[in-house]
């Protein structure tokens, strides 16, 4: 999704301040061995809660919906599948871009540039509506250690 801003970048649809405005500092590939950083460090505020570390699960969950079957499906059902991808990362992924758009844009501006990243979102998933998504969550089980 980033490669969309990248290459609105490049087209000149929007700035490079505003591609970096629109990016949030997030690390989304966590290791067990990050998720079990805080429990092994010398973090005063652990110890001083009284957290202790029980257990760290990872698992990648494959989306369950028929809607993401679309393996030798027609256009109408791969329409339906990206319509539905533009709907699961609209909430998430809106206020980024918008707000990341210069404050010398008029409103009309923003809501265009907006609208035209979310349907590039929807064309690259048109495109490649045979990818089946999954989500990867994972399970920190700690206790508090009453004293």
């Amino acid at each position: 999704m980033g490669r969309i801003v990248s290459d609105m970048v490049r087209e000149g649809k929007v700035t490079r301040e505003e591609y970096l405005a629109a990016n949030w500092n997030g690390y989304l590939g966590r290791t067990a061995e990050d998720f079990k950083e805080p429990f092994t460090s010398d973090l005063p505020e652990i110890r001083e809660l009284g957290l202790e570390l029980v257990s760290i699960r990872s698992v990648k969950h494959y989306t369950l919906q028929q809607i993401f079957h679309n393996v030798n499906k027609d256009t109408t059902d791969k329409l339906k599948y990206s319509e539905r991808i533009v709907a699961m990362v609209y909430p998430w992924l809106h206020h980024a871009i918008y707000r990341g758009l210069s404050d010398s844009r008029t409103e009309d501006e923003k809501e265009m540039i907006t609208d035209q990243y979310f349907r590039r979102i929807q064309t690259y998933a048109f495109e490649h509506s045979d990818y089946k998504p999954y989500l990867v969550f994972t399970e920190v089980v700690m206790k508090k250690n009453l004293q």
